[in-house]
């Protein structure tokens, strides 16, 4: 290790909402923990559009928190969507699935802390999940496909 890298962070098997809140922070953004009908969940936004981390299953008994999350981004649709948009995404993205609940676009990225994982590498996943709102942005932009058309 050289003397300017900074040892990794001990590796964790769980996380609060205020764990995620400060890991976002870290990576450079905004996040409040609010309550939504009984469950923690920490709102924020990344390239011009909100989201929010869900957590799933509770950690095993005695331990405060979660052993898993998913990063979601809801869009309000108005109108159909494109035959093939939504298809077309999940076939060629491998880390966050889209579907659409009524009137709105949901996505949703899940994180699963089994065997233990790294502040370092959570925020690797905030990276990612940026990565993807971004690549989300520029498929709903994008002209949908005669392959994906004729998918559907």
């Amino acid at each position: 290790m050289s003397a300017d890298t900074a040892p990794a962070s001990p590796p964790r098997s769980f996380v609060g909402a205020e764990d995620i809140a400060e890991i976002l922070r870290r990576t450079g953004y905004r996040a409040t923990v609010v309550d939504v009908a009984g469950q923690p969940q920490v709102q924020s936004a990344a390239q011009g559009l909100g989201f929010f981390v869900a957590f799933g299953n509770p950690a095993l008994q005695g331990q405060p928190g979660f052993i898993d999350l998913a990063f979601q981004c809801v869009i309000s649709i108005q109108g159909e969507v494109p035959p093939g948009l939504i298809d077309g995404w999940n076939r060629g993205m491998r880390f966050a699935r889209l579907f659409r609940q009524e009137s709105l676009l949901v996505l949703t990225m899940d994180v699963v802390l089994a065997g233990g994982v790294t502040d370092e590498w959570l925020c690797a996943q905030c990276e990612l999940w940026d990565r993807v709102i971004r690549d989300l942005i520029l498929h709903l932009r994008g002209p949908v496909t005669d392959a994906e058309t004729s998918a559907t």
